[in-house]
């Protein structure tokens, strides 16, 4: 039998290009058909309207242009009821592709080849091979790059023997039968090979973005967790800052209080002197305290005042001595040269060691000895036994203390000692390496 007789006639074996645009928008179809069951159903849908018109168009227009009269074999309402079926049932396959696309590819394939060879009409499935294009587009976006490329070749493979075992099986010379299947197969190859590709595209653009968002989210929870960190630092700054505050000037103002009712019976006048300083001093610890909330109120604020250190021990001095502590000091050694979180931690043992010598001995002499050594730093304070008759000033330790202390201390390689003294009086001692602290 001739190519060029009845049905099966050189211009029914005619290859096209047409795609139908099914591709047109690959970005939609790909959110479409991979979101909802609804929206799968809507877009399969779209596609089998989309491709069963065009693939009906060719029949009948050849039937109006032929007056009606059907050549084919096949009985006309038998060929279109096929036609529209197939259609149908290529869109459907589409419906698995969230699932299972390499399920999908094969079905579109086999039920356009089935049609083609059962029907012996090539040219009117070619919208047809869009299906195939979508489906492997699908596959493709979800999968490896070699995957999807094997995929293609599997499909053209498929399709290119069954249509030239088909064209065989007519008795046509073998020349003729290769050569139109060349010219098949660079149809086919167009239409799906560029979806292929166009998938192994999408698919890796979509796998890099996504980790690209991952890596961000990775890079966002980090520095959230440091913003927290910090936080939670600076609020234990704060409590510190605020045990300070607190317990120094709670401190002087229960010496003044004391200093105020000894001085009472014998001397009133100056005793109301000390009523105005215990005013004034409660003012002043009111204002300090009030910063410090504040700062704990917004942890991330910059703070209000610098870091004491060191070089303010003078005021220190200054304050316990205004308060009545016999207070001397003794310091050598270049004090200012001391690193930041040195000076920092040693001020604060100091600070707190003045605290609780007002706390369980007021009024007992206090030694303080600084010595910035090469390499090591020494503070020594030191009181006396506490006055007979005396009793430790309540409502001065917050929790911290000298325990505190200890453990930043500890963190500076450094070493904290205290206890009884000799003499029945008590005395700490701070040692921080400096050498270690760069």
């Amino acid at each position: 039998m001739s190519l060029q007789a009845g049905s099966r006639s050189s211009r029914s074996l005619t290859p096209s290009t047409s795609t139908g645009g099914i591709l047109a928008e690959p970005q939609t179809i790909e959110r479409r058909i991979l979101g909802s069951r609804r929206s799968a159903l809507i877009f399969a849908l779209t596609v089998f309207v989309a491709t069963v018109i065009p693939v009906l168009s060719v029949p009948i227009s050849a039937l109006v242009a032929m007056q009606g009269q059907w050549t084919l074999p096949v009985p006309m309402a038998l060929t279109l009821g096929l036609l529209v079926a197939g259609c149908a049932a290529q869109s459907a396959m589409l419906l698995v592709s969230d699932r299972h696309p390499a399920l999908a590819v094969a079905g579109t394939t086999a039920i356009y080849l089935a049609l083609a060879i059962g029907l012996a009409v090539p040219k009117w499935l070619v919208p047809m091979q869009a299906v195939i294009a979508i489906a492997l587009f699908l596959l493709a976006t979800r999968t490896t790059a070699m995957r999807g490329l094997l995929s293609l070749a599997v499909v053209v493979v498929v399709l290119v023997v069954g249509m030239l075992l088909w064209v065989l099986s007519l008795g046509e010379p073998l020349g003729v039968a290769i050569g139109y299947i060349v010219a098949e197969s660079i149809a086919i190859i167009a239409v799906t090979g560029g979806a292929a590709v166009l998938g192994v595209w999408w698919g890796a653009q979509t796998r890099r973005l996504l980790l690209e968002r991952h890596r961000a989210d990775t890079a966002r929870r980090e520095h959230e967790q440091r913003v927290e960190e910090a936080r939670g630092r600076e609020r234990a700054r704060i409590a510190q800052e605020l045990h300070d505050v607190a317990g120094q000037h709670l401190a002087g103002l229960i010496a003044l209080a004391d200093a105020a009712m000894s001085l009472a019976p014998e001397h009133p006048e100056r005793a109301l002197e000390l009523v105005e300083d215990v005013r004034n001093e409660g003012r002043f610890a009111a204002a300090s305290l009030a910063g410090a909330l504040a700062d704990f109120r917004a942890v991330g604020a910059a703070p209000i005042e610098a870091t004491r250190d060191l070089r303010r021990a003078d005021e220190l001095v200054s304050y316990w001595q205004k308060r009545g502590m016999p207070l001397s000091v003794e310091s050598s050694g270049p004090l200012e040269e001391l690193p930041a979180v040195v000076s920092t931690t040693a001020y604060r043992a100091l600070q707190e060691a003045l605290t609780n010598a007002a706390k369980h001995a007021p009024g007992a002499a206090v030694q303080v000895d600084l010595a910035h050594s090469p390499g090591m730093l020494e503070l020594q304070v030191r009181n006396e036994p506490p006055r007979p008759g005396t009793e430790p000033l309540p409502g001065l330790n917050l929790g911290w203390g000298l325990t505190g202390m200890r453990e930043h201390i500890d963190l500076l390689r450094g070493t904290m000692t205290s206890g009884d003294t000799a003499d029945g009086g008590w005395g700490v001692r701070v040692r921080i390496p400096v050498a270690h602290i760069d």
